[in-house]
């Protein structure tokens, strides 16, 4: 898979917009079951960190190095459109997890035996981050709530594939 076939599949999901937060009341209670995706062990920022980590160290392989700096940014994406809803329902967006623990560096896996074995690790990482939002999606009846993180969804599931194909 090149950069420009994987390009195209992230260009092919911007078409679909993020819906717009409305009508969300403060909820304390779910903001801090959201911090999970946020600054959790799985969250957007460990996905961030761990991708730009990927692209850099493997500058060699310009185009794999390209592909993982797109779905960093677009995790980025994420990072700040949660960061946004956990304002929202009144919490301040710190990089912590649902037990109030500090992000940590160690959320980010530095040593892979090769490039198949990072594959292997991204696509779990993908699976939890879903598993993650789809937890949350139970516990609000708020519909643009569901449907924002629906469609962050659909950016993991895209990210998986991409992991998918690139092993």
């Amino acid at each position: 898979m090149t950069y420009e076939e994987v390009q195209e599949i992230l260009n092919s999901k911007k078409n679909i917009p993020y819906p717009k937060l409305m009508n969300i009341r403060q909820n304390q209670r779910y903001a801090e079951l959201i911090y999970n995706s946020f600054g959790g062990e799985a969250g957007e920022l460990t996905a961030v960190t761990q991708y730009i980590y990927e692209h850099i160290e493997l500058k060699k392989y310009e185009e794999f190095s390209k592909i993982l700096l797109s779905i960093a940014i677009e995790e980025m994406h994420h990072l700040d459109l949660v960061g946004e809803l956990i304002r929202k329902l009144g919490k301040r967006p710190y990089y912590i997890n649902k037990e109030g623990c500090g992000w940590n560096s160690k959320n980010v896996k530095y040593h892979f035996n090769n490039v198949y074995d990072m594959l292997i690790y991204n696509i779990e990482s993908e699976k939890k981050a879903i598993k993650e939002y789809k937890e949350a999606i139970k516990y609000t009846q708020n519909k643009s709530i569901k449907d924002l993180l629906e469609r962050i969804i659909l950016d993991e599931q895209t990210h998986l594939e991409i992991f998918n194909r690139l092993k």
